[in-house]
């Protein structure tokens, strides 16, 4: 009876974890109410799978359905009010919609840049599918990523432009100017 009462209470535990997981990071109310817009929208759900979820599923179309690519595109993802350019994605082949909002491509280097016009950080990947409206990211085959020499490496990757957030899907592996390369893929954390 003690087996099944302790089941039953870590079933409502896990439910109750899964019901907050869906939510996002939930933060103590007080220190919420210190948080900028900024912060919240950076670290609360940056990472939830739904909001991918279709890029997801459009990214395992094939290349070659899609017919033929475009060479050596450059295309603005963001920019900074004054029209410098703060993200901008370049393609060895790509497919662009007509509405010019998404972007597949290979060979793909999404470029991040400071306001005066200096590189802050890239994100390099085999093949990428890139919403322009939502600044959303989803990444197949081998991903890196560098940050003010930080580094991430890995296989696949779901990224927030707005969010400056980057997962790895697999096989990760952090260099950071601090801690020298460390392999975190082994260890459950990614």
């Amino acid at each position: 009876m003690k087996f099944i009462r302790v089941l039953a209470l870590t079933a409502v535990a896990l439910a109750a974890c899964a019901l907050r997981a869906g939510e996002g990071v939930g933060f103590d109310p007080e220190v919420e109410a210190r948080l900028t817009p900024e912060a919240l929208a950076r670290y609360a759900e940056p990472g939830a799978t739904a909001r991918y979820k279709e890029l997801l599923l459009e990214i395992r179309t094939s290349p070659e359905e899609l017919g033929h690519p475009a060479r050596n595109l450059r295309l603005p993802v963001k920019s900074f009010p004054n029209g410098r350019p703060q993200s901008i994605v370049i393609a060895k082949e790509a497919w662009v919609t007509p509405d010019m909002q998404r972007l597949r491509g290979r060979g793909i280097r999404l470029e991040q840049y400071r306001e005066d016009g200096t590189l802050e950080a890239i994100l390099e990947a085999d093949e990428a599918l890139i919403d322009r409206a939502t600044k959303l990211v989803v990444a197949k085959g081998h991903v890196h990523a560098d940050m003010s020499g930080d580094q991430l490496d890995g296989n696949g990757a779901v990224a927030d432009v707005d969010a400056r957030y980057v997962k790895i899907l697999s096989h990760a592996t952090i260099t950071t100017s601090r801690m020298g390369e460390v392999d975190f893929a082994n260890r459950g954390l990614f």
